[in-house]
């Protein structure tokens, strides 16, 4: 097969076709194409690549395609990972998910891209992105329509309630037990409402506790256990019924949205807040008070399950504080060394 070979495009009653001679020598042609350009990048960038190797020639959709990649995703991803992919997926299914991927057009994607919500189009965009750049890995396709499309800048932080620790112990006052002590081990051990929950008798150690229901497996840890925390768990009322230690009224888990509605919201009225209250508000709270108390960035990133990235784009108000902290360390010990050499020389 020449290597120059561009194929020869054609008119037809309803659009346009492209004939070409296949790695045989044999006559090949393919129509339904609605522009001369559509037809000759489809052979450039699928007849082409396969004829030279490089393709599967396989007729998949986009929804199909989806499907046999969460397959191969799930099977070394946390549940929650793969459910959120899934979400995520579902705009761009809806829209393309019957069409091939060979025919997949970065115009069309883009102008389907300007329609999206803002605050969904980073995270939607990305999932699209991350499905086809496997396609392009399992060379079902040459390049990545979805990647030419623009940038996709992530959505602006939002600006998060941080209550006081006289607030918690206020909306704590309004809840009942246990889960008043749920509201203080939530903000002084920042965990999520979900991890919270999830919490076992055996999770709870020597000043630690072992953070193991969490949202990925990479997010397990342990976390130490302030003193105002500490006096809250050994307020804890014996339990025989379950291991966990903030139960449903059935002695079950207790789903984090029930939990907020059932537990949660009525005690956030009762205290004076606004619904900008959330449970999330205590696991953001209690970051933001470890970063004001000098707690290194890197050190609160390890013990909230989360990535010095995700604090410097949330917290980064916080964080010029903790340089200023940092700094005055610095000069601290610059003057004791200082002291130190003089003292020598004497």
């Amino acid at each position: 097969m020449p290597a120059e070979q561009a194929g020869s495009v054609y008119k037809t009653a309803n659009g346009y076709g492209v004939r070409w001679r296949d790695e045989t020598g044999r006559r090949r042609r393919r129509a339904g194409f609605s522009s001369p350009s559509k037809a000759r990048a489809w052979f450039r960038d699928v007849e082409l690549p396969r004829m030279r190797g490089g393709l599967v020639n396989e007729a998949l959709t986009l929804r199909e395609f989806s499907e046999r990649y969460l397959t191969r995703f799930q099977a070394d991803r946390a549940p929650a990972t793969v459910k959120s992919l899934r979400w995520r997926l579902v705009r761009p299914l809806a829209e393309f998910g019957d069409v091939q991927l060979s025919e997949l057009r970065t115009g069309e994607i883009a102008a389907w891209e300007a329609t999206l919500p803002p605050r969904f189009r980073h995270d939607v965009v990305r999932a699209l992105r991350q499905v086809l750049d496997a396609s392009v890995a399992w060379e079902h396709l040459a390049k990545n329509p979805a990647k030419a499309t623009g940038r996709n800048p992530a959505p602006p932080v939002l600006e998060r309630t941080v209550l006081e620790p006289a607030d918690v112990e206020k909306l704590a006052a309004e809840m009942r037990s246990p889960h008043d002590v749920a509201v203080i081990l939530g903000a002084w051990c920042y965990l999520r409402p979900a991890e919270l929950l999830a919490l076992e008798r055996r999770d709870v150690g020597d000043g630690v506790l072992n953070v193991r229901g969490t949202k990925t497996a990479r997010s397990r840890r342990t976390v130490p256990v302030p003193l105002r925390a500490s006096q809250a768990l050994s307020e804890l009322p014996p339990r025989l019924g379950t291991r966990l230690l903030f139960p449903s009224p059935q002695e079950s888990f207790y789903d984090a949205c029930n939990w907020r509605r059932r537990e949660f919201k009525w005690a956030r009225e009762a205290a004076g807040f606004g619904s900008d209250v959330v449970p999330y508000s205590l696991r953001h709270s209690g970051i933001s008070w470890a970063l004001h108390a000098g707690i290194p960035a890197s050190d609160v990133a390890r013990f909230a399950g989360t990535s010095t990235a995700m604090l410097e784009a949330t917290y980064h108000h916080l964080l010029s504080t903790s340089a200023e902290a940092a700094r005055q360390r610095l000069d601290a010990f610059q003057a004791n060394a200082a002291e130190a050499a003089e003292g020598g020389a004497r």
